[in-house]
C-alpha cells in the first residue's frame, strides 16, 4: 500500500488465509483507488488446511470477499507460461484504472514449468504511467486547487500524486471520500455516488478486456 501511495505499482503474494486475513488492506486500496496487484497462490484450506496442498479454492472469497461494496478485477493464470501474459494484464489494468488487482495462481502452477518463448521486449506493452503534477481544479471563488478524485471521463481512475509534489497535498484514509475533493463525507447521495463508480469502473475493466480479445 505505501509503495503504490508514493508512485510504485506495488506487487504482493500470498494465499488463501493471507487474503483473507488482509482483506481490509484491500478494501482500503480500493477505497484510496491505488493500482497493487495481489497474487493468490491458492491452496487446500479452511484455515492453515492443507499447506503444502494446491486446491482452486479462493475464487469465492477473491470476487466476494470484501465488505461494503469494493468490487475489483480477478484474473486467474491456467498455465505456468500462461502467468506472464497474465501477470502483463493484471499489472495493465491496476495502472490504467487505479485498482488494486487479484491474480489467481495455485501450487501446481507456481510449482510447475513448460517451454516458453522468451518474447520480444519492445513488443511488450508499455506499463509506464504519469503522475499529477499540476492543480486541476478552480473552485467556486475561483482558487486553483487539486482535487485527487477528479476522474478520467473513459476509465472513472484518479489522479496520482506522489506524496511531497507541492500544491497536490491531499487526504487519504479509508474514510469514504467526497467524489472530486476527497474530503470526507458522510452524505448519502455521495456515498451512493462512489459506490455506483467503483461499480462502474470495474465494469469498465470487463469491457476493455472483453473488446481486445
Amino acid at each position: 500500500m505505501g509503495a503504490s501511495f508514493t508512485g510504485d505499482l506495488a506487487w504482493t503474494t500470498t494465499s488463501g488465509p493471507g487474503l483473507a486475513l488482509k482483506s481490509e488492506t484491500i478494501d482500503l486500496a480500493v477505497s484510496l483507488e491505488l493500482p497493487l496487484v495481489i497474487v493468490d497462490i491458492q491452496r487446500g484450506g479452511p484455515s492453515t488446511g492443507l499447506p503444502t496442498k494446491t486446491e482452486q479454492s479462493d475464487l469465492t472469497q477473491a470476487i466476494f470477499g470484501r465488505h461494503g461494496e469494493s468490487p475489483l478485477p480477478v484474473i486467474a493464470a491456467s498455465r505456468p507460461a500462461d502467468c506472464f501474459e497474465c501477470a502483463i494484464q493484471a499489472a495493465e489494468m491496476a495502472i490504467k484504472y487505479r485498482t488494486p488487482v487479484i491474480l489467481l495462481s495455485d501450487g501446481y502452477i507456481a510449482n510447475s514449468s513448460e517451454p516458453w518463448c522468451v518474447p520480444d521486449v519492445e513488443k511488450l506493452p508499455d506499463l509506464s504511467t504519469s503522475y499529477a503534477t499540476e492543480l486541476n481544479h478552480t473552485s467556486a471563488d475561483g482558487v486553483e486547487e487539486f482535487w485527487p478524485y477528479l476522474r478520467d471521463p473513459e476509465t472513472l481512475a484518479r489522479p496520482w500524486a506522489i506524496p511531497g509534489t507541492p500544491g497536490l497535498e491531499h487526504r487519504v484514509g479509508g474514510i469514504e471520500k467526497a467524489d472530486g475533493s476527497g474530503e470526507i463525507s458522510y452524505d448519502p447521495d455521495n456515498h451512493q455516488r462512489m459506490t455506483d463508480l467503483r461499480a462502474a469502473k470495474i465494469d469498465g475493466v470487463a469491457r476493455s478486456t472483453r473488446h481486445s480479445r
